[in-house]
């Protein structure tokens, strides 16, 4: 295998560099790409691919560190749930953080592999974690330095226009950033020998044995095999780096790289020097691409090829000017002006209800949690009427809700249930009697959470989420919003911009209408900012044209139906409804789309007595 290996190096060396447009272009031509493609400035990629009875798939990208504006950085701290980071898969570290490249980093605690398949696995997406060893992050320490580990022995630091790899857990004065891990492979071109783990393993919680039996030796050489590997290396310079990802357990794909295969690559690369990160199921490679992250490797999370493992923390590549959506041949959206803006707070109400959503009459507003709905007179703000669904009962989680003719039409789901399933619910909104329910089912499109009138049918929001109520494969970036007709036949479908997307994470849309000025006005699930919308003239994407700042960290809103210039929102954590004045968005390009929103005639397709 080795041999193979080395003359698939020099194949890929003898190859001209392509250079390719970042962007759309230049990140997809980069996946599976065999000769060098430049991802962005002073980050080049291959993959190396070996066929036969052991076959074998290895991604390698190459950082020239001496390119202006270009940084290697690690991921800053998070300790919001109690421990040093919040859980994240490498695809959601590069749509977050804005890199052009990243790998997973440090060994972490907790760590529970979970069954094959399935989301037992600990830390979920968000969920607290903690790295094993020192992390350095914007020249404060992250994480601190720890013995918990075995593996770890070193240390690779970063810093303006080089890098060095340390035999501690201290970086020195210079470097910024800095990552513990191993074992170190190479040391000034020397090939270091593998270190004795004691009967622990390497897993979580290894310990280092003071005289290794002869029994523990003999296991750890047979654990030498292939596998998933990360690793980096880098030249006597310490002006290049080269990031490795070996994907591995995938007998149809790649069975992996073992210990002396890896320091072989190494070597054939021109690496002084190199480290091991963790590997198995977090060893992960993504890119920036055109509409959000791309998957350069194939991880094996929990058994499943092609599934991303959450960890604590990842080392970024990062380029001055680049970051966010790429700019490329097809991104002259991207490059429209966002205006920012600020609602004006005009009144505040209270009612415990409003955890969810609000919708609103000429008299009254409605405000919703869950399973409770309360009838508000607009005058006084005082109660008027409630319904409540039993504990346990058929209705689980309203979501936004918006007043059509007399009805209250609400969007609901099952959520947190997996598989989601979703249906429409109509109340009476004079009585609050509950008049009809469509059932949606369990869609794909992910979970129910707005419902709106709109051109003789309804647009629907379905959300998805990257959290522990989410499905696998499914995360937020896979939220969408879909124009169906009177009898709920899917017309059309949009999804939300990636930089919106990346914001609402790891949750999605939960409120949106259409305003009088057939833009789309949609929130995300605690940030207090209004997105608008328009249609989009060609693709799938809407148009982000405005972000409007408000006083509630709400979900759903309304439009006043008596002054179309105001709207009703919630600010979750305060239980309050609030109104709010929009402001004037000023011009818009003059190829916006609008959407229309007309009133309905026809509620369940056809215009028969819901009672």
């Amino acid at each position: 295998m080795l041999i193979t290996l080395a003359f698939a190096l020099q194949v890929a060396a003898a190859l001209p560099e392509t250079t390719q447009p970042t962007g759309p272009v230049g990140a997809e031509a980069c996946v599976a790409s065999a000769a060098p493609c430049l991802i962005a400035p002073g980050t080049r990629y291959r993959m190396i691919r070996q066929a036969g009875d052991k076959p074998l798939v290895v991604h390698v990208a190459e950082i020239d560190l001496a390119t202006p504006g270009l940084a290697v950085r690690t991921t800053p701290p998070d300790r919001s749930a109690g421990l040093e980071y919040r859980a994240q898969t490498t695809s959601q570290y590069v749509a977050r953080s804005g890199a052009v490249l990243a790998v997973n980093a440090s060994y972490f605690l907790p760590f529970v592999g979970g069954s094959r398949g399935g989301n037992d696995f600990v830390p979920p997406a968000g969920g607290a974690a903690a790295a094993s060893g020192a992390v350095l992050s914007g020249g404060a320490l992250a994480s601190p330095a720890d013995d918990i580990d075995a593996r770890v022995d070193g240390m690779a630091c970063f810093g303006a226009g080089r890098a060095q790899i340390v035999p501690s857990q201290s970086c020195p004065d210079s470097f910024a950033e800095g990552v513990a891990a191993g074992p170190r492979l190479i040391a000034a071109g020397k090939v270091l020998p593998r270190p004795r783990l004691g009967p622990d393993g390497p897993f979580r919680g290894a310990t280092r044995p003071a005289e290794p039996a002869p029994a523990v030796a003999a296991a750890a050489g047979a654990a030498a095999g292939g596998g998933p590997r990360t690793a980096l290396g880098i030249d006597a310079t310490g002006t290049k780096l080269w990031i490795v990802v070996a994907d591995g357990r995938q007998p149809d794909w790649s069975m992996g790289l073992g210990h002396e295969a890896l320091i072989d690559l190494f070597r054939k690369l021109g690496a002084s020097d190199a480290i091991s990160l963790d590997g198995g199921g977090s060893a992960t490679m993504a890119a920036r691409g055109p509409a959000g992250p791309l998957l350069l490797s194939r991880p094996i999370h929990t058994g499943v090829p092609g599934r991303e493992r959450p960890v604590a923390n990842h080392v970024g590549v990062f380029v001055d000017g680049i970051s966010g959506r790429p700019d490329g041949v097809m991104s002259a959206l991207a490059k429209r002006p966002v205006t920012q803006l600020k609602a004006s707070l005009e009144r505040i109400y209270t009612a415990q209800e409003a955890r969810q959503g609000v919708a609103a009459d000429a008299s009254y507003f409605y405000a919703i949690v869950n399973t409770v709905i309360g009838k508000y007179a607009r005058d006084t703000g005082k109660l008027v009427a409630r319904w409540a669904g039993p504990r346990g009962g058929f209705i689980r989680h309203l979501n936004s809700c918006t007043i059509v003719r007399a009805d209250l039409v609400c969007a609901h789901s099952n959520h947190p249930e997996v598989p989601h399933a979703s249906s429409v619910e109509i109340w009476d909104s004079t009585t609050l009697a509950h008049k009809a329910s469509i059932s949606l089912g369990n869609r794909d499109e992910g979970s129910l959470t707005i419902v709106e009138p709109m051109t003789d049918g309804w647009l629907l929001g379905f959300a998805n989420y990257s959290d522990e109520t989410g499905v696998p494969f499914k995360g937020h970036d896979f939220s969408q919003l879909i124009a169906v007709d009177a009898e709920w036949r899917r017309r059309e479908a949009w999804v939300i911009p990636p930089p919106i997307r990346a914001r609402m994470a790891p949750q999605a849309a939960s409120g949106g209408a259409i305003g009088p000025d057939g833009l789309l006005y949609l929130f995300g699930h605690t940030l207090p900012e209004l997105y608008v919308l328009a249609r989009p003239a060609l693709g799938a994407e809407l148009v982000h044209v405005a972000t409007i700042a408000l006083d509630a960290a709400g979900q759903a809103f309304a439009f006043d139906p008596s002054d179309l210039k105001r709207i009703f929102a919630i600010d979750r954590p305060t239980g309050t409804v609030r109104i709010f004045t929009l402001p004037d968005l000023g011009p818009l390009p003059a190829d916006t789309r609008r959407f229309s929103r007309l009133s309905v005639t026809r509620i369940f397709g056809s215009d028969r007595d819901l009672d």
